[in-house]
């Protein structure tokens, strides 16, 4: 009898340890960076698991890390789910299923707004495997006037330079009257 208890014991050991070798092969990369978007533009939020596997029959799940993981986006059984989405989020985001046979999970988000900034967790269930990355979204009046900014600055750096070629062709042309009066 303590024979059999050892064999089943060392036999659930090995199963719990291949188990967790099994789901430690797979994880997902995101951009290390912000993405950084304007508010009404879309924008896609990428991540890739390392090995590839075809990811059509897997559950795959983006949520709001920074929103105690409320679901943004589900995928379960070869289809988007809308029931647990957060309704900020319904008919907003789009999975593309062509990428998935790759390993790639793309979503979009369409007319960001700026309450989408934030953490967003990309998590493969059944892998174990998920990542973290990060959504900026800024208003877009705060973008032009960043964008004017730059565009004035460019024209008053352009006029100070045009400025210093006329000074300097009528000093030159000064000068060249000025020896031939002489």
């Amino acid at each position: 009898m303590m024979m059999m208890m050892m064999k089943l014991t060392l036999l659930l050991l090995l199963l719990v340890i291949f188990a967790e070798v099994i789901s430690a092969i797979h994880h997902v990369t995101c951009p290390a960076e912000p993405i950084q978007a304007r508010e009404d533009d879309n924008v896609t939020l990428q991540c890739r698991l390392v090995p590839p596997v075809d990811l059509r029959r897997y559950i795959l799940d983006f949520t709001r890390a920074d929103l105690q993981y409320k679901v943004v986006h589900t995928y379960q059984d070869g289809r988007d789910l809308s029931y647990p989405q957060m309704d900020q989020y319904r008919n907003r985001t789009t999975l593309i299923h062509e990428d998935l046979i790759q390993g790639t999970m793309t979503l979009k988000i369409y007319s960001v707004q700026m309450s989408d900034s934030g953490r967003y967790e990309c998590y493969v269930p059944d892998l174990t495997a998920y990542c973290t990355l990060c959504l900026t979204v800024v208003r877009k009046d705060q973008d032009n006037k960043t964008n004017m900014t730059t565009t004035n600055i460019c024209a008053i750096v352009l006029s100070v330079i045009v400025a210093l070629i006329g000074l300097g062709l009528i000093l030159r042309v000064l000068v060249k009257h000025r020896n031939l009066c002489k």
